[in-house]
């Protein structure tokens, strides 16, 4: 079962990535430094670029 978590982390942190990358904002941002972040502060990245629709 570890070996699940690990792997749908690690999906979710390519997500992350990929889609930073492909941002607009994050141009001067290149691929290893976006792997040096946590999940957590790409997760928080992530939502400042891609605000939530209300």
């Amino acid at each position: 079962m570890a070996t699940h978590l690990r792997k749908g982390l690690e999906r979710l942190k390519q997500f992350y990535i990929k889609k930073l990358m492909e941002s607009e904002q994050q141009s001067g941002t290149s691929a290893s430094e976006l792997h040096s972040l946590t999940i957590r502060e790409l997760a928080n990245l992530y939502k400042k670029t891609y605000p939530a629709n209300k």
